[in-house]
């Protein structure tokens, strides 16, 4: 079983080498998946989820107006950059669109009665920038610890995936929205995906891998599921 339908749910089911049914509802959208130890019977996955439903609302819930409130694009509504809130301020005037960061305040210049999708482009063009500015060093760091040579980096807006590796290519995808959250989260996107040029899989080498290179990893993902960061 590699999904089921809960209600009005889809959750997708990922079989692994652990001992107990977990659950992880992932930002920003809301998606639901379910891992389960090897050889676990349909059904019980199913009274499981089931049993969770209370708890998968909840957090979809958070995410759907953490996500609304992300979108309006009005006046002093609060915007992250790298972690840390900014006002966002609109300022209507011709010419050429333009952000500009200040210590707490995102000043974003718009010509006269720019629609919201026109703004809602320009932003994610700006935190594109942002990540597009940070991620390179990063990378550069990590191949010198690591001995792992990255031929390509690509940024691009993700629903559902903070990060992807193309492992035969030895190049790694980075969601821009990353450049919302703190410079540690960027860092443990990185090497995470990085490491799978060694490893494809999530397997017990590549979590021996991650302990290794970033003993942290397990409490930033954990906060970066929930939310939190």
């Amino acid at each position: 079983m590699n999904s089921l339908s809960v209600g009005t749910i889809k959750i997708h089911v990922e079989y692994k080498r652990i001992k107990l049914i977990r659950m992880t509802v992932y930002p920003p959208d809301g998606k639901v998946c379910i891992f389960a130890p090897l050889n676990t019977p349909d059904e019980a996955i199913r009274r499981f989820a089931e049993s969770k439903l209370q708890w998968i609302e909840k957090h979809r819930e958070k995410f759907r107006r953490n996500v609304a409130v992300k979108n309006s694009l009005k006046n002093n509504e609060i915007h992250f950059v790298w972690g840390l809130a900014h006002n966002l301020e609109l300022v209507e005037k011709s010419g050429r669109p333009k952000i500009v960061q200040e210590e707490n305040t995102l000043k974003m210049q718009v010509p006269p009665a720019t629609p919201k999708a026109k703004k809602q482009q320009i932003l994610d063009k700006w935190y594109h920038r942002r990540t597009q500015e940070a991620a390179p060093a990063l990378v550069e760091k990590w191949e010198k610890i690591t001995g792992i040579s990255i031929e390509g980096i690509y940024y691009r807006k993700m629903k559902s995936h903070w990060g992807s590796c193309n492992s035969q290519k030895r190049t790694i995808r980075l969601n821009t929205e990353l450049a919302k959250k703190p410079p540690i989260c960027l860092e443990y996107v990185i090497i995470h995906e990085m490491l799978h040029v060694i490893e494809q899989h999530h397997n017990q080498n590549y979590y021996k891998l991650m302990d290794r290179y970033f003993p942290d990893w397990k409490s930033i993902r954990r906060k970066m599921n929930k939310g939190e960061i």
